[in-house]
C-alpha cells in the first residue's frame, strides 16, 4: 500500500490498515488450540486512540476554562470599570477640614446665596423710592388786586379774584384751588358781617390746633367787642359726625363748650376791611356745607399730619394786611 495512504488510514481509530489486519484462520486456530486467556487490555492502536481522545478532552477543558475566565473578566470590567479606579475602603479616607466642620455650613451658605438674589430683586421692584413732591413744593407770594392782602401759596395752585369798590371802600374775594382743582380756601375782604345761625340743639366743639398770627386789630372795634388775638385755628363740632374747619379767627374771651356755629373772621388793622380767610365763614352744628367731615376725633387729629393740612396752615398764617389808599375806616 502507498505509505501516505497507509498513514492516513492508520490515523483513523475505527479503521485498521489492511496490512496490519490479523489472519482470520490463524486466529481461529489459536482460539481452538491454545489455552484461554482473559485480559482487559485493548489493542495498541485502540490505546493510542484513547490517549489522543483524553488529551483532546483535557485540551478542550482547558480552553473552556480559559474562555470562561476571559468572559468573566470582560463582564467584571464592564460593570465595575478598571480595577485601578476602584475606591479605597471607607476606613482609609481622611476627612478634609471643610468636611470635618460638618455639611450644614456649606449647605446653608448655598441655600442662602440661592434665595438672596431673587428676594433682593423682588424687594428692589415692589418697593419704589418715595417721592417728596408735595413736601418740596415751591411757594410763591400773592398780593390781591386791592393791594390790601398778601400771602404765600404753593406755586401750582390757582388763584382767582373779583375786586370791587363800593362807597369808596375796596372789597375783594380771592379763591384758591390746588393743582387737582379742589378749593382749599377763600379770602374775603368785607365791611359787614351777617349774623350767625340759630339752633335749638347746640353741639360740643373743640379747638384742636391754634397759632396766634401777627396781625393788629382795630382798636375801636376791640372796645366795642372785646376778644382775644387773631389766630389760625383748627376747630371741630361734634354733631352727627365730626365737622371741621381751618381758618383765621379772633379768640373768644368767654369760650363755651357747645355752639350752634363757629364764625371765622378777624377784625384786622385800622382802615382795612374785615378779613375772612379760611375754608368757610361759618361752621355749623348740623354740618351743612362743612368743608371737612370726619368719623371720629381721632380721624380729625390724624388729618393734622397730612401735607394738605400743613400747606393750608402755612398759607393762612402767612397773611399780611395793610390799608389801601382808597379804603375807608371800618
Amino acid at each position: 500500500m502507498d505509505p501516505i495512504k497507509s498513514l492516513i488510514s492508520g490515523s483513523d481509530p475505527l479503521r485498521n490498515d489492511p496490512a496490519e489486519m490479523p489472519d482470520a484462520g490463524a486466529a481461529l486456530r489459536r482460539v481452538t488450540t491454545e489455552a484461554p486467556m482473559f485480559t482487559d487490555s485493548l489493542p495498541a492502536n485502540v490505546l493510542r486512540f484513547q490517549d489522543r481522545k483524553r488529551r483532546r478532552a483535557r485540551m478542550a477543558g482547558v480552553l473552556t476554562l480559559a474562555a470562561a475566565a476571559v468572559t468573566a473578566g470582560v463582564l467584571v470590567a464592564t460593570n465595575l470599570g478598571p480595577l485601578v479606579s476602584a475606591p479605597e475602603p471607607a476606613g482609609t479616607v481622611v476627612p478634609s477640614t471643610s468636611e470635618t466642620a460638618g455639611p450644614a455650613t456649606p449647605t446653608a451658605s448655598a441655600s442662602a446665596s440661592r434665595s438672596a438674589t431673587p428676594s433682593a430683586t423682588r424687594t428692589a421692584t415692589a418697593t419704589p423710592t418715595p417721592t417728596t413732591t408735595a413736601a418740596a413744593a415751591t411757594w410763591t407770594t400773592f398780593t390781591d388786586a386791592t393791594g390790601q392782602a398778601t400771602f404765600e401759596h404753593p406755586l401750582g395752585w390757582t388763584v382767582s379774584q373779583t375786586p370791587q369798590t363800593i362807597g369808596g371802600g375796596s372789597y375783594n374775594i380771592v379763591g384758591l384751588k390746588n393743582a387737582a382743582g379742589k378749593t382749599m380756601a377763600t379770602l374775603r375782604l368785607v365791611y359787614d358781617v351777617a349774623g350767625g345761625p340759630v339752633c335749638q340743639d347746640p353741639k360740643p366743639y373743640q379747638t384742636l390746633d391754634s397759632v396766634v398770627v401777627d396781625i393788629p386789630q382795630k382798636a375801636a372795634k376791640l372796645k366795642e367787642h372785646p376778644q382775644g388775638p387773631s389766630s389760625f385755628v383748627f376747630r371741630v363740632i361734634q354733631g352727627a359726625k365730626v365737622y371741621g374747619s381751618l381758618a383765621l379767627a379772633d379768640g373768644d374771651l368767654a369760650p363755651q363748650t357747645v355752639s350752634c356755629g363757629l364764625y371765622n373772621g378777624i377784625l384786622g388793622p385800622d382802615n382795612v376791611p374785615i378779613a375772612q380767610f379760611g375754608d368757610t365763614v361759618w361752621l355749623t352744628a348740623d354740618g351743612k356745607d362743612a368743608p371737612l367731615t370726619f368719623d371720629s376725633l381721632a380721624e380729625a387729629r390724624a388729618y393734622m399730619g397730612t401735607q394738605e393740612y400743613r400747606d393750608v396752615k402755612r398759607m393762612l398764617i402767612s397773611l399780611a394786611l395793610r390799608p389801601a389808599k382808597t379804603a375807608t375806616t371800618g
